[in-house]
């Protein structure tokens, strides 16, 4: 009791407003010593954010308790006749692999060490890659791993530059749609026109990773229906929220998709997921399809008459860029607020940044970061 009197009796000869003075400087002193955790915000990836759709998990669920001291279909028969049906392909123009990164890599081993040809007869040098550039970052590296050699081409000009640039060494031609950094997505018709240019001999690799987030109709996967020289590579990590599954598929040739089936089986509750995503996932991916356009539509009004802007895109993402800064100073502002972006640098630009749409509250974060830029 003497310590607490004695407290407050030094501030009985102090006019009022001294006392109230030194207690306001005495508590932001404190508050500049206390350690305020703002936690970080990863716009730097592209999976979805959100968890799997809870039905989705009760079938991998499922799968595992009864399946787990049992080797899972070897074949996916499921998931391939589901793949199959919504796509109008054969089942026997489906393989079924632990996501499309590992198909991408197998296609790559398949085509650029042989003449291109089903039966994989061997030509003494390796094989090139065209790759529309910028586009997805690992893809180059996966080409180099199994002996080919990317050539990155410029994709500015559309599908021209990729078939103009086809020489004697060229065994394929990769590139995505939505594409990955840029979100611009490649019309079917131009798909076509791209087999059609490059001719048989030439396959035409096109990453579908984030096709979910096209409207229904504007993927080119049914195209392979009626193009021997095109595969198409589909991913359950992107809209349906399964990364951690690592499972996806690639449409190709009857006996080039029996080529690129893996020598073992995606496990059972992987399978259980992705057939149930085919099959009854489609309202899920729409509400994400939906909830991606939302935020992208804020984002871009809240940049109006600002330096800042991107271009239309179709992905859960966009490309900004800055008439007032680099790409670096972007990433580095933004990482200065705890909220990560991928730097174009990473694709050689150094104009740009990807950044990853989520939810409202992500998106506001982001739009008060970027204002502070002035």
């Amino acid at each position: 009791m003497r310590r607490l009197f004695e407290r407050y009796r030094q501030f009985q000869e102090l006019p009022p407003e001294t006392v109230s003075r030194e207690l306001r400087e005495r508590r932001a002193e404190e508050r500049r010593r206390e350690m305020v955790f703002v936690p970080e915000l990863d716009l730097a990836r592209t999976a979805w954010h959100e968890p799997p759709h809870p039905e989705a998990v009760n079938a991998a669920t499922f799968a595992l308790r009864r399946r787990m001291n049992a080797y899972p279909d070897p074949a996916a028969r499921e998931v391939r006749e589901l793949a199959a049906r919504r796509h109008g392909v054969s089942p026997e123009q489906v393989a079924v692999g632990h996501g499309a990164a590992e198909l991408l890599q197998e296609a790559c081993a398949a085509l650029l060490a042989s003449d291109g040809g089903d039966d994989g007869s061997a030509r003494g040098r390796s094989g090139e890659l065209l790759v529309a550039w910028p586009g997805w970052g690992p893809l180059p590296e996966l080409a180099r791993r199994v002996g080919g050699r990317p050539v990155p081409v410029a994709g500015e000009g559309g599908i021209g530059p990729l078939a103009d640039r086809v020489g004697a060494d060229t065994r394929a031609v990769a590139l995505s749609s939505p594409n990955d950094p840029t979100g611009a997505p490649v019309a079917r018709e131009d798909v076509r026109a791209l087999c059609e240019r490059v001719g048989e001999g030439v396959r035409v690799l096109l990453d579908e990773a984030l096709a979910d987030f096209l409207d229904p109709g504007e993927d080119a996967a049914g195209l392979v229906a009626e193009l021997p020289n095109l595969l198409v590579f589909r991913t359950f990590a992107k809209a349906h929220a399964m990364a951690g599954f690592r499972i996806g598929y690639v449409l190709a040739s009857p006996p080039l998709a029996e080529r690129l089936t893996p020598s073992f089986s995606v496990n059972a509750p992987a399978q259980a997921a992705a057939a149930w995503a085919l099959e009854l996932g489609d309202p899920v991916v729409a509400r994400r399809r939906a909830a991606a356009a939302r935020e992208r539509g804020r984002l871009a009004a809240a940049l109006r008459g600002t330096p800042l802007s991107f271009p239309p895109t179709a992905a859960p993402f966009v490309w900004m860029s800055s008439d007032a800064h680099s790409g670096r100073e972007l990433a580095e502002h933004l990482a200065a607020r705890r909220i990560r972006v991928a730097p174009g640098e990473q694709w050689g630009d150094e104009r740009h940044v990807r950044v990853t749409l989520r939810d409202a509250p992500a998106t506001d974060r982001l739009i008060a970061a970027l204002r502070e830029l002035g």
